[in-house]
């Protein structure tokens, strides 16, 4: 090949079936751990704002600290946690023992970030940082290893955008639950109490989520395993991200792009409350996102079939961008034309979000032809440590915003209040939208490219079995 061939030693392993079909089970096992992880993550991105500064009672300054020194701590704790993980060594495999152990853990720590002890002053801000700190770290130590683990389940590229696709239902059914049930939830378990239902509602969910981890665990294994040469050590891992430039591309549109989801979702209740007057149109909104958003993630397979990735993820942030930004232009008072650019602008979102996780995969496999390095667990972390940034960073600056042009928790809102409330919700995701395609028309990585990629691999592979 053109792209050069690495001297490779004999693996010390027969390599299980690499490159046909995964069941249906091992499909639908990979989905769950999206899901338990999902209603985990969702509860706290869709609402972790709102609960702290109107449940909690901390303020919108102390709310944004928190969140930036999250923003700081991922920094480091994600790539370092990467880093550890692509260097395990196990009976399970690299990845799999984190999400076996750590599902327990993250349940336990979405109670503890939701639950209100008997504190005041600065002794509540630092509760809820620590929780919040500690709650995305053990998210870290589950979601970076099941992220990897689609990439050393199988070579087939089609096989693997399955996999996403299942991926990206079920974590819109998770969104389904949490955007639909947890405000219910929270009034039929608090009694009229906030506090008590957001904890409730918490320990629901978490018992819903730390058992699917385990079915994760148990079927969906590990069949590709770097050899010796393959091994990166620590610099080696870090320039795999790096000097990676279709990687790059990759995330950065998908930082642009997380920019605008968690920063919408996180302020959309705002939205809902203060500027619709309708409280009740919370879980609408939230279940039109899900419901839209696992509808086209069930219809990826299908779609992948006829385009090219990089223009199905181009066409989905295109359309949603301008939908948000018909949204923004939409006056409150139509609630039906509010409907139906929303529905506009959340379906796309399915079928464009698992595509990115399938295109992450190929940037690995590229970089293993060229180089004979193989860094999956470094470049998931990043993968994953874009996502944690987005959400802290949208966080902090929203929860900045609404202080500087005067929100008041539980009152009626000025003009001006809401009017910025509006362009935190719609036009800010939509622009953003909008600038996360320019990245992906320099993207180079086609099918058939990581079609070609695959088959060099298994040819490799058959060299060092014969």
């Amino acid at each position: 090949m053109a792209n050069g061939v690495v001297p490779q030693t004999k693996e010390s392993f027969v390599v299980p079936q690499i490159n046909g079909n995964l069941s249906f089970l091992t499909k639908l096992s990979y989905g769950f751990g999206e899901f338990s992880a999902s209603v985990v993550w969702s509860l706290a991105s869709s609402y972790l704002l709102f609960f702290y500064t109107d449940v909690f009672g901390i303020a919108g300054g102390a709310a944004a600290i928190i969140l930036l020194v999250a923003w700081v701590w991922d920094c480091f704790v994600d790539p370092i946690l990467g880093l550890i993980m692509e260097r395990t060594k196990s009976k399970h495999g690299r990845f799999r023992p984190y999400i076996l152990y750590g599902a327990l853990a993250l349940a336990l720590l979405n109670v503890l970030t939701f639950y209100t002890p008997d504190l005041t002053g600065t002794a509540k801000v630092i509760y809820a940082g620590v929780t919040y700190l500690l709650l995305g770290t053990v998210h870290s130590v589950v979601n970076v290893p099941y992220g990897a683990l689609a990439t050393v389940m199988t070579r087939d590229t089609h096989e693997r955008t399955n996999l996403n696709a299942y991926r990206g239902v079920f974590g819109q059914v998770a969104g389904i639950l949490t955007g639909a049930a947890v405000m219910p939830l929270i009034t039929l378990l608090g009694h009229g109490n906030q506090q008590h239902g957001f904890f409730y509602a918490a320990v629901v969910l978490s018992v819903v989520s730390a058992p699917l981890l385990f079915f994760t665990f148990k079927n969906c294994k590990e069949v590709i395993e770097p050899t010796m040469e393959e091994r990166p050590t620590i610099k080696e891992s870090l320039r795999a991200v790096g000097a990676n430039k279709q990687l790059l591309l990759l995330l950065t549109s998908l930082f642009v792009v997380l920019l605008g989801v968690f920063g919408r979702i996180g302020t959309l209740t705002y939205y809902c409350i203060y500027v619709l007057n309708r409280p009740d149109l919370i879980a609408v909104s939230f279940t039109i996102l899900s419901v839209c958003g696992a509808i086209g993630s069930f219809a990826l397979p299908l779609i992948a079939k006829f385009f090219e990735k990089k223009t199905i993820l181009i066409l989905g942030s295109t359309l949603t961008g301008i939908a948000f930004i018909a949204l923004y232009f939409t006056p409150a008072t139509n609630i039906t034309m509010i409907i139906v650019w929303t529905i506009a602008a959340c379906l796309p979102t399915g079928f464009a979000s698992p595509m990115n996780f399938s295109m992450v995969a190929d940037c690995i496999d590229d970089y293993q032809i060229k180089t004979g390095i193989r860094a999956d667990g470094a470049i998931y972390s990043f993968t994953s440590l874009s996502t944690k940034i987005a959400s802290a960073l949208v966080g902090a600056v929203s929860a900045t915003i609404l202080g500087a042009i005067g929100y008041v928790a539980n009152q009626q809102q000025t003009p001006e209040v809401t009017h910025g409330i509006n362009m935190l919700v719609n036009l800010a995701p939509g622009i953003l939208y909008l600038l996360a395609t320019i990245p992906l028309y320099f993207y180079k990585i086609s099918k058939a490219r990581a079609m070609e990629n695959t088959n060099e691999l298994l040819r490799r592979r058959n060299e060092l079995t014969m």
